[in-house]
């Protein structure tokens, strides 16, 4: 059986392009330690109340990346910890620095209709619904505009 010992960090810096940037979970992990400790409240109590897993709690009051979840998640688990907490509406939301956070760029597609799959891709589902309405509209046209109504006298023929 491991017993785990955690001291308090005020801040713990990571460097990252020449720069230090201070890893906001430390103070939040700390902040949310501390104001379940005042409450009397346990880890399972917390995960009890805020429908939180227990490693997701755990991961951010210790600052462990792989338990945290990504940043969008995070965001909606500690506003939760800060209701079920009495904290602060955003306190913890504004330690997190808008730098700290990753942003995926989003790479450029490169479109060939070579590469196009008409069954399964929805590329090919629009093509194919594209050309079946033109063709609707051709075939349309078509029609309308070759429509010959000939008119023929029949005769009753008398006996």
């Amino acid at each position: 059986m491991r017993l785990f010992c955690f001291q308090k960090f005020e801040g713990f810096k990571i460097k990252k392009n020449k720069e230090s940037i201070v890893d906001p979970y430390i103070n939040i992990g700390n902040i949310i330690k501390e104001s379940r400790v005042k409450k009397n409240l346990s880890i399972e109590d917390l995960s009890f109340l805020s429908k939180i897993p227990i490693s997701t709690i755990l991961g951010i009051e210790n600052n462990l990346k792989e338990l945290i979840p990504p940043y969008p998640f995070t965001r909606s688990i500690l506003l939760k910890l800060e209701e079920c907490l009495s904290l602060e509406k955003f306190e913890l939301i504004k330690l997190i620095q808008k730098d700290h956070i990753p942003i995926k760029k989003r790479m450029k597609r490169n479109f060939s209709f070579s590469k196009i799959d008409l069954f399964n891709s929805w590329q090919g589902g629009f093509i194919y619904l594209f050309l079946i309405v033109i063709s609707i509209f051709v075939l349309n046209s078509y029609y309308l505009n070759n429509r010959v109504i000939e008119f023929k006298y029949i005769e009753k023929s008398s006996k």
